[in-house]
C-alpha cells in the first residue's frame, strides 16, 4: 500500500507534465497547418489581386513555400491575353516577402526574380501602356491601384513583344534573352524606379539604363543598338516613306523621353548610323536607293508639335534610279509618305503629315551617283552621274525656296556638270531656283531627244548645257542655254517629227567653227508635263536664231546657204541617206529655208 501511495503523485506530475505538451502540440498542428494552408492562400490572393487590377484570367500552376528565408516560389504563371497568346507568362518566379504583406493590403517584396518570362508590352490607341495595369496602376474595374513595392526585380532570359497599336495596324517588334534588373519599385508614390538592360534584337542588339515610372507614366532612358538589321524597322518606316527597306543595319547611341520626363511628346535625341542600306521600289523589287553608309548626327525628334530635326547626315558612296515613265511622272514619290486615311501621331492624336516640321543643318555627300532614265520616250533614254561631291544646307520647313544646294560630279563619259542653287526636296510643292551646268558632253548620250524632236539620228557632236530652272507655286520656268559643237546627223528615222529642213538648218547655224548656240526658255505646270510641245519650242529657238543672223537681205542668207550645200554635197550623200532625201534637202534655197523656219508648225 504504502507502494502504491508513493506513485500516485509521480503519476499526478507526469499528467501535469502532458497537459503542457498539449498546447504545444496545438500550436506545432497550428502552424503545420498554416504552412500547409499558406501557399493555396498566397496563389488565391495573387489571382484575386492582378485578376482585378487587370481584368484578366490569372493562373498559377504551384507554388512553393520556403518559411525560413520568406520565400515563395510560383511556377506556371499566366496571365490571359486577347487570344491564345497570354499577356504575360513566365515558367517560375521566385519572391522574397516581408511577412507584413500576408496580413496588410498590397505587396512588399525584397526581391522578385522572373525566369523565362514573355511578355506584351502593348501601346495602347490612347498612349497608355498596358504594364501599368500589369504593375499597380489602375485595376480593369477602374478601382484604385494595389500597392506594390519591390526592391529589385531581376529578370532572366526573357522575351518581350512591343506592339504598338496607335498607327492604325498594329506594329511589332520583338527582342529576345532579356535581361534586366530594375530597382525601387513603389507603386505609392511618383517617384521612377531605375533600371538597367540588354536584349537580342533580331540579330542585333539594345542595351539600355535609365528611369521609369508608371503613375504618372514617365521614361527617360539611353539605348545603345548595334548591328539591328534595318528590315526590323521596316513597319515604320513604311509610315514615313514609300520605298520599302531590302538591306542595311542600324546602329544608334539614343536619349528617349516620354510621358513626365518631357514636355514635347515622346522625345528622341541622339546619332544614328546605317551601313549599307538599300531601298527598293513601293511595287516592284527592284533598288531604288543604296548607299555604303548614312551618319546622322545631333538628332531631335519631337512628338508633341511633330518635328524632325538633324544637324549633319552624311552620305557616303550614294546611289538613286531616277525615273520619268511613260505618263511623264517620276518614281521620287516613293519618298513621301503613302497616302492615308487617318494618319496617327505619337501621342495617339489624329495629324496631319504635313504638319511634321523638319530642317537638316547639312546633308554631305561624298562619291554619290546617279542613274537617269526617261522611258517616256519611243527609244529609252538613260544617264548615269557620279563622282559626285558637295553639300546641302539649310533643308528647313520653316523658310521658303529650300536650302542651299552645292554639288559637283562627273556624267558617264566623264564630262564635268555642278548643280548650284535653293531646293527643297521635301515640302507639299516643289520650290526653288536651280543652275545645272554640263560641259562637253557628248551628243550622243541625248540621241533619243534629237531623234524624237528632229526624226534624226546622231552621229556626232558635243553640247554644253547652262540650264536654269524656277520652281514655283506649281510652274517651271527655264531658261536653257544650249551650245552644240560639231553636230553631224545621221539617217533621217522619221520624217513626220517637223516640217523643218534639219539638216539645212544645221548647216546654216553653224559657224566656221562648228558651233550652235540656241536660248531656249520654257515653262509649264509640274504636274502635267505632256502638255508641253518640246519640239514647238525647239523649232521656235531655231526661229530666233535664225533671225538674228539676218544682218543682210534674205538673198544673202540664201547665197551663204546654197554655199554651204554645193561644198558638203559629197560629203552628205553616203550610205546614211537615202537620195531621195538629200535631193530634196539640197534643191531647197535659202529663202526657202528661212520662210519655212520663221513660221510656226
Amino acid at each position: 500500500m504504502m507502494r502504491d501511495h508513493q506513485q500516485a503523485p509521480r503519476h499526478a506530475r507526469r499528467l501535469r507534465k502532458a497537459w503542457w505538451l498539449v498546447p504545444l502540440a496545438l500550436a506545432v498542428l497550428v502552424v503545420i497547418a498554416w504552412l500547409w494552408a499558406l501557399p493555396w492562400y498566397i496563389e488565391k490572393r495573387l489571382v484575386e489581386t492582378y485578376s482585378s487590377m487587370t481584368g484578366r484570367d490569372v493562373t498559377i500552376e504551384d507554388v512553393a513555400l520556403d518559411p525560413l528565408n520568406a520565400g515563395v516560389t510560383l511556377r506556371g504563371v499566366s496571365l490571359a491575353g486577347e487570344e491564345q497568346t497570354p499577356v504575360f507568362s513566365s515558367e517560375r518566379i521566385e519572391a522574397e516577402i516581408e511577412w507584413s504583406s500576408l496580413w496588410s493590403p498590397g505587396w512588399q517584396l525584397d526581391s522578385l526574380a522572373i525566369q523565362t518570362p514573355r511578355l506584351q508590352l502593348i501601346w495602347l490607341s490612347g498612349g497608355e501602356l498596358n504594364l501599368v495595369q500589369l504593375l499597380g496602376g489602375e485595376g480593369g474595374d477602374g478601382q484604385a491601384s494595389t500597392p506594390i513595392r519591390i526592391r529589385q526585380i531581376q529578370v532572366s532570359e526573357g522575351r518581350l513583344d512591343w506592339i504598338d497599336r496607335r498607327m492604325g495596324e498594329p506594329i511589332t517588334l520583338t527582342f529576345e534573352q532579356v535581361q534586366l534588373d530594375a530597382r525601387g519599385y513603389d507603386s505609392t508614390t511618383e517617384e521612377p524606379f531605375t533600371l538597367q538592360g540588354q536584349a537580342d534584337w533580331n540579330g542585333g542588339s539594345l542595351s539600355g539604363e535609365g528611369d521609369m515610372g508608371f503613375s504618372p507614366w514617365r521614361v527617360d532612358a539611353e539605348l545603345s543598338a548595334e548591328q539591328v538589321p534595318l528590315g526590323t524597322l521596316s513597319d515604320y518606316l513604311a509610315l514615313v516613306i514609300r520605298a520599302r527597306v531590302n538591306e542595311g543595319s542600324l546602329a544608334a547611341q539614343l536619349r528617349v523621353q516620354a510621358g513626365a520626363a518631357s514636355d514635347t511628346g515622346t522625345r528622341v535625341t541622339g546619332s544614328a548610323e546605317l551601313s549599307e542600306p538599300e531601298m527598293l521600289a513601293p511595287d516592284v523589287d527592284e533598288p531604288m536607293a543604296s548607299a555604303n553608309q548614312m551618319v546622322i548626327e545631333g538628332l531631335v525628334f519631337e512628338s508633341g508639335q511633330p518635328q524632325l530635326q538633324a544637324e549633319q547626315v552624311s552620305l557616303r558612296e550614294p546611289w538613286i534610279d531616277v525615273v520619268i515613265d511613260e505618263q511623264l511622272e517620276t518614281n521620287l514619290t516613293a519618298w513621301r509618305p503613302p497616302e492615308q486615311e487617318d494618319d496617327v501621331s505619337q501621342e495617339g492624336d489624329a495629324t496631319d503629315d504635313s504638319s511634321m516640321q523638319y530642317s537638316l543643318a547639312t546633308l554631305a555627300i561624298e562619291d554619290g551617283a546617279v542613274a537617269f532614265a526617261d522611258r517616256h520616250l519611243p527609244q529609252p533614254f538613260r544617264i548615269d552621274f557620279s563622282a559626285l561631291q558637295g553639300e546641302w544646307n539649310n533643308i528647313s520647313s520653316a523658310q521658303e525656296g529650300g536650302g542651299q544646294l552645292a554639288l559637283r560630279g562627273e556624267v558617264s563619259d566623264g564630262s564635268p556638270m555642278r548643280v548650284e542653287g535653293a531646293f527643297d526636296p521635301l515640302g507639299d510643292a516643289m520650290q526653288g531656283n536651280l543652275n545645272l551646268h554640263f560641259e562637253s558632253l557628248a551628243l550622243t548620250t541625248f540621241a533619243p531627244y534629237v531623234r524624237e524632236f528632229s526624226g534624226y539620228e546622231v552621229e556626232q557632236g558635243q553640247v554644253t548645257l547652262d540650264l536654269d530652272y524656277r520652281l514655283e507655286d506649281g510652274q517651271m520656268q527655264t531658261h536653257n542655254h544650249v551650245l552644240l559643237r560639231r553636230l553631224e546627223l545621221g539617217e533621217q528615222v522619221d520624217d513626220s517629227v517637223t516640217e523643218l529642213p534639219i539638216r539645212a538648218l544645221v548647216g546654216a547655224l553653224q559657224g566656221d567653227d562648228g558651233v550652235i548656240e540656241l536660248e531656249i526658255p520654257m515653262s509649264f505646270p509640274l504636274d502635267d508635263p505632256s502638255s508641253v510641245d518640246f519640239g514647238g519650242i525647239a523649232g521656235q529657238a531655231i526661229r530666233e536664231v535664225l533671225e538674228n543672223l539676218l544682218n543682210s537681205p534674205i538673198e544673202t542668207l540664201s547665197e551663204t546657204l546654197d554655199a554651204r550645200e554645193d561644198g558638203n554635197e559629197g560629203a552628205q550623200n553616203d550610205a546614211r541617206q537615202d537620195d531621195s532625201e538629200q535631193n530634196e534637202d539640197q534643191d531647197e534655197g535659202g529663202a526657202a529655208i528661212y520662210e519655212r523656219a520663221r513660221t510656226p508648225m
